[in-house]
C-alpha cells in the first residue's frame, strides 16, 4: 500500500509514489456474505493507488482505484502551493491526470467520462483552451463542466474526476 498524506499528493509527488507501488485489495462478494451459498465467481479484485492518510484532518481516499478494466480517479485538483490563473491550474490538473492515469496502466485516450468543477464559470473558455489542447482530440470523453462555489482549498479554481478504460 502507498501510503501519502493530502499534501504530498496535491505538492505533486503523486506521481513517483503511484509508480513506486499499489496495493491489492479484494473487496467482498457474495460468497463472503453469511447465509450465502457459494457460487463459482471468483474474488472480485481491486487495485487502489495512492492511499492518503488522515493526517491533518484530510479525508482517506485513493487517487486512483482500478476495478476489472476501469480506471476511477478522485477529483484531482492544482498544487495549492502552486496555485496559479485558470489555464496553470488546469495544467497541473491534467499533468496530474495523466500521471495517475499511467500509474494505472491506461491513457488520456481511453477516457471514457470527465466531471469537471469550476469556481466562476467565467473562467470557462480559458479552462477549455488548456483542455482542448490536451485531450485527443480523436477520443475524447463525455464530459460535464459544472459550477462548484468553493473547492477544498482557498484559491481553487478546477476540479477534474474522470474514468478511464484500461
Amino acid at each position: 500500500m502507498v501510503d501519502m498524506t493530502r499534501r504530498e499528493v496535491v505538492n505533486g509527488f503523486a506521481g513517483a509514489a503511484i509508480t513506486a507501488g499499489a496495493a491489492t485489495a479484494s473487496a467482498a462478494n457474495a460468497d463472503d456474505l453469511p447465509g450465502r451459498q457459494p457460487t463459482a465467481t471468483p474474488s472480485m479484485s481491486i487495485r487502489r493507488y495512492g492511499i492518503t492518510d488522515s493526517a491533518g484532518g484530510n479525508p482517506i481516499i485513493s487517487l486512483a482505484t482500478v476495478h476489472e478494466r476501469l480506471v476511477y480517479l478522485c477529483g484531482v485538483t492544482a498544487d495549492p502551493a502552486r496555485l496559479g490563473d485558470i489555464k496553470d491550474q488546469t495544467k497541473q490538473v491534467l499533468e496530474r491526470i495523466d500521471r495517475l492515469l499511467g500509474a494505472a496502466g491506461t491513457t488520456k485516450s481511453n477516457l471514457l467520462t470527465v466531471q469537471v468543477w469550476l469556481t466562476n464559470m467565467s473562467h470557462f473558455q480559458e479552462h477549455n483552451s488548456m483542455w482542448n489542447e490536451w485531450v485527443d482530440p480523436k477520443n475524447p470523453p463525455a464530459r460535464a463542466c459544472l459550477h462548484s462555489p468553493q473547492l477544498w482549498q482557498p484559491k481553487m479554481l478546477v476540479e477534474i474526476m474522470a474514468v478511464a478504460a484500461k
